[in-house]
């Protein structure tokens, strides 16, 4: 390859990050909070490997300590397209003290879920024999549901959009053993918004309010990449949590802004964290051909508790408490294990497989319309085909399975709404891996 295409394919890559940089900043989503689709390559075995392989640079997002194990330069960019579905059954709802002037009749089999298009870039440079630096640009928090305007549960919420931003500079060193460490400091901008319907407090009638946010602030991870033997390898990385002092205002429409008792548009704060997670795992190569590969993830979603937009004023005179909003969620930790297997055909294919179980956070009595999340239960097949000695494509797609969620909302002066939901989703990303 020449000097002028290597240059030609750096610039690419360096355009390409820009790009999925602006991109996922308006595309950010995920049938959860968790974006996990930051890597084609790893789509194909449902993320297990994730904490061990090296095969490309789109590894690095998970552990860091990866990027020590290349022995080349290596440039990786993807797209993902996640195409879930959530739909509730069983819609029952009624008004309360303050809205129970309003209808509650919206039909009960509309998809709440957003599709998304999720891209990622990654790179890894060689610095010497023993030292490289790595760059990995994805947004892995992300969560986007929309109601129609008639939802039956619209007090309490209709549009949910959390987007991020995740930029990973990692610095890593490999022992003369096999043992690669990586650290280094993530950068993550956060967008948040919040619709939901507001009642009259003066009268009949309805309108809409809408809070909104964003905030630039930073965290670190650290991992080891360790290749025990020639055949074995384990992984264990750390990712911290990041807290967000999200800065915006809440919006009221036409509607609300013109009751007899108005709403007033304020200025808005909120504190809000990612979570921090530890990723571990065992990669085995039984022989040329076949390699199996085991991983686990704890994330601690605990920081999710409370989430309180403080307002610099009355939102409406006539309520005394308008001067902030709250929203219960109470989450827990959650666990996330994969088994995956990767199957070398010949010197141009690969092919993968794995399952993964995906354990909800959520709590019974703490879900919500926003997210109205459960357990899921992935399946996943992958393949990978060598273009050249310096370029691989791969493909993979995913099925995801998910427990069926029950919400139930009731207060006094909103009212009840109760339903049962079901989901899926289809997810296919492209991996682009290239090395020189």
């Amino acid at each position: 390859m020449s000097k002028f295409n290597k240059g030609c394919l750096w610039g690419a890559a360096s355009g390409t990050a820009l790009l999925c940089a602006l991109a996922t900043a308006g595309t950010a989503q995920a049938s959860g909070f968790q974006v996990r689709e930051t890597s084609g390559t790893l789509q194909g075995s449902s993320f297990a490997g994730m904490s061990t392989l090296s095969t490309d640079a789109s590894t690095m997002s998970y552990n860091p300590g990866t990027v020590g194990q290349y022995k080349e330069t290596t440039y990786s960019t993807g797209v993902t397209v996640i195409r879930p579905v959530a739909k509730a059954k069983n819609v029952s709802a009624s008004g309360g003290t303050l809205n129970n002037t309003q209808s509650f009749s919206s039909p009960s089999d509309e998809d709440m879920a957003n599709d998304a298009i999720v891209p990622n870039a990654h790179a890894v440079w060689k610095l010497n024999d023993q030292l490289n630096l790595g760059m990995s640009i994805t947004s892995p928090w992300g969560l986007v549901t929309d109601y129609e305007g008639d939802f039956a549960g619209r007090f309490y919420g209709t549009t949910s959009s959390i987007k991020t931003i995740n930029m990973k500079p990692v610095l890593a060193y490999r022992f003369d053993n096999g043992l690669s460490i990586g650290a280094g400091p993530q950068i993550q901008y956060m967008d948040a918004e919040l619709s939901k319907a507001v009642d009259n407090l003066a009268g009949a009638g309805e309108g809409s309010s809408k809070v909104s946010g964003d905030s630039l602030d930073y965290g670190w991870t650290a991992g080891i990449n360790w290749e025990m033997t020639p055949s074995t390898t384990f992984g264990l990385s750390y990712v911290s949590e990041v807290e967000h002092e999200l800065k915006g205002k809440i919006d009221f429409d036409s509607a609300a802004e013109g009751f007899a008792a108005p709403y007033v548009d304020r200025n808005a704060t909120a504190t809000v964290s990612t979570p921090e997670s530890v990723t571990f795992g065992i990669a085995q190569k039984l022989d040329e051909q076949w390699t199996v590969m085991a991983d686990a993830q704890w994330t601690n979603w605990n920081t999710i508790d409370t989430l309180t937009f403080k307002f610099d004023g009355l939102t409406n005179a006539a309520a005394a408490t308008s001067n902030s909003s709250s929203d219960e969620y109470k989450w827990g930790s959650a666990w996330f294990g994969s088994l995956g297997a990767r199957y070398k055909y010949d010197e141009n294919w690969a092919f993968t497989g794995g399952i993964a179980f995906d354990e909800t956070p959520i709590k019974t009595q703490y879900r919500n319309v926003r997210l109205p999340d459960s357990n899921r239960y992935w399946t996943s097949l992958g393949a990978s085909y060598q273009v050249s000695d310096w370029a691989v494509v791969s493909l993979g797609y995913t099925h995801i399975f998910a427990d069926e969620a029950r919400v139930d909302h009731t207060t006094s002066t909103l009212g009840t709404f109760q339903a049962d939901y079901e989901a899926h989703v289809d997810i296919i990303a492209l991996q682009a891996n290239f090395k020189f």
